[in-house]
């Protein structure tokens, strides 16, 4: 009897041994070692860390007098409309269409891959691109975005492996995959077409999508650039048809366009105090003035609680 009692606070004695190492040696130099103890809390800090967009508020006031028939102000961050009148309403784009020629391009082209002008194309506003031109797809873009030029636009869908017809079938993808189901393309540049169409309320989406990139921001907020040739031999100097920047110092690009049908149309990338809005007029009689009313407008109604 004697020798069994001692067998048993032996077995007792190894396992309160074993349970002691479980709950200190383990956790301190294996468990821990590879998943820390505050693990759970720094990846949940880092949740909490992200923050949400601020939510731009609206004072009650009437709306501002524009010749403009649609329009609307979007709040980038959020997705909010601020202001609006007839956002639904079939509109011609013009060539705020170049904004989607503009990043269909951008998908499909390396910026260095380098172009051969085989066509020229000579209706609109051109930068008069001459026929075994080589020159880059960033430049074609540039000339786009800043210059407005169709035979660009032209250029960029005719290097396509399927040509322009497959380069439109591309933009129109473009539109589908974000659901701007009120917008269709027959053409890169603008060029009326009455199956050319969209809304001021897809031009803003449209226009939310594109400034998801550097290439586009940056040229259509510069004022006047001098595009050249691989060779750097034919030059095309670029003005900005954005008659707002620089003068207006809230706007900070994006995309005009105008034809007899469309009137004025013009897409504006607005800065209110670090606050991003985009600006959509079209059927517009003076589209820079009613896009400075709408700025005016902003500052005066829409502030952000932060």
């Amino acid at each position: 009897m004697p020798q069994i009692i001692k067998n048993n606070w032996l077995d007792f004695l190894i396992i309160f041994f074993l349970i002691i190492l479980n709950l200190f040696w383990l956790p301190t130099f294996s468990f821990w070692s590879i998943y820390p103890k505050n693990n759970f809390i720094v990846k949940n800090n880092e949740l909490l860390e992200t923050k949400s967009p601020v939510i731009p508020l609206i004072k009650l006031t009437s709306k501002p007098n524009l010749s403009a028939q649609n329009y609307i102000l979007v709040d980038v961050d959020t997705n909010k409309i601020l202001l609006s009148q007839n956002i639904d309403q079939k509109i011609f784009p013009a060539s705020t269409t170049k904004l989607a020629t503009a990043l269909t391009a951008l998908n499909l082209y390396p910026l260095d891959e380098v172009i051969t002008v085989n066509q020229e194309y000579l209706t609109g506003k051109v930068i008069n691109l001459k026929l075994n031109e080589k020159i880059t797809v960033k430049s074609l873009v540039s000339a786009l975005l800043v210059y407005s030029a169709n035979d660009s636009a032209y250029t960029l869908a005719n290097h396509y492996q399927s040509g322009p017809s497959g380069f439109i079938d591309q933009m129109n993808l473009l539109m589908t995959k974000y659901n701007l189901n009120n917008t269709h393309f027959t053409n890169v540049d603008g060029i009326h077409d009455n199956n050319h169409y969209s809304t001021v309320y897809d031009l803003s989406q449209l226009a939310r999508l594109s400034i998801k990139n550097s290439i586009v921001t940056n040229f259509a907020k510069t004022k006047d650039l001098v595009v050249s040739d691989v060779t750097n031999e034919i030059k095309h100097p670029l003005v900005s048809t954005n008659e707002l920047l620089d003068i207006v110092p809230e706007i900070k690009g994006l995309k005009t366009g105008w034809t007899p049908e469309a009137k004025g149309v013009f897409i504006g990338l607005i800065d209110i105090k670090g606050h991003s809005i985009i600006s959509v007029v079209s059927q517009s009689d003076d589209r820079f003035q009613d896009t400075k009313l709408l700025i005016d407008w902003l500052k005066q109604n829409v502030s952000w609680d932060e």
